[in-house]
């Protein structure tokens, strides 16, 4: 039932045009009901269905137009059902009651739905650096894993760890070791294409995947960071630089702590033969 209801739901989001219709064809049947029962029967809160689902699937634009349209279908079935009352104002004003009360419960589904979302971004993001954290790449790798295990595409993971961090802690301070954690994200940023994935591991470690590429295109990479970071003047002015390897996949591991061990080990190659350099290796 419950994987019914995740894939009800994920056909929600994705087909805007048979979301509407859905919509549509439900306000109508409420309608209809409302309609046939007569105005004895209060159907006024099953519009509340169409009005939620736009409100939390749909944009503004959509959910005002359901509101309005549930308001007047709503009117037209108690006109039709032959209610008669004492003054003529007094369906105008119910129907007005009903649209302000549809509208209420659609601001407040606007609201939570967006704390809802800031809050999503918030525990995805790295308080300091707004990168990614650990758990938004494990999510990220698990889709990127399931989207390219029958593609013949290249993959690259690569881990960069900070060379002499741990000095500009001991002798700047650590406000001055977040500002380099900070100006070292905005450089990943910068180096970045649009499909790539970049986070903070934790420290002064990173992480990274570049997708479609080929060993051509992982080398531009390691010399664009490169070029990025040296023009950013944090290795002039806290003596800091970077170790990166990079582990060039054909079919991601199963795992994100595997392939971030293999791409680890490289980052430690470039360390041990000197640091401030990169090693690449495929995928044996």
């Amino acid at each position: 039932m419950a994987y019914l209801m995740m894939q009800f739901e994920k056909l929600f989001l994705r087909n805007t045009v048979l979301r509407r219709v859905f919509l549509l064809l439900m306000i109508t049947v409420w309608g209809v009901i409302d309609l046939a029962t007569g105005y004895e029967y209060s159907f006024a809160v099953f519009y509340l269905v169409p009005v939620s689902i736009a409100a939390w699937y749909d944009n503004k634009n959509m959910a005002i137009f359901t509101i309005i349209l549930s308001a007047l279908t709503w009117l037209y079935a108690d006109y039709g059902a032959g209610h008669h009352y004492s003054n003529p104002i007094i369906p105008y004003w119910n129907a007005c009651a009903r649209l302000g009360f549809f509208s209420v419960v659609a601001f407040l589904l606007f609201k939570i739905k967006r704390s809802l979302t800031d809050m999503t971004l918030m525990a995805m993001k790295d308080s300091l650096t707004s990168l990614n954290n650990t758990r938004a790449f494990n999510l990220e790798y698990q889709t990127l894993k399931r989207r390219y295990s029958k593609k013949d595409q290249t993959l690259a993971v690569g881990i960069i760890d900070l060379d002499g961090f741990k000095t500009v802690n001991d002798t700047y301070g650590h406000s001055k070791g977040d500002d380099v954690l900070v100006e070292f994200a905005h450089v990943l940023k910068e180096t970045m294409r649009m499909n790539d994935v970049v986070a903070r591991m934790g420290g002064d470690e990173f992480v990274v995947i570049l997708q479609d590429t080929n060993s051509q295109g992982i080398e531009d990479y390691a010399k664009r960071l490169r070029n990025k970071f040296l023009l950013s003047g944090l290795k002039q002015q806290y003596g800091v630089d970077f170790s990166m390897g990079i582990r060039v996949y054909t079919e991601l591991p199963d795992n994100l702590d595997e392939a971030t061990h293999q791409a680890d080990q490289l980052m430690y190659q470039s360390k041990a033969r000197g640091k401030s350099q990169t090693t690449i290796s495929a995928q044996i």
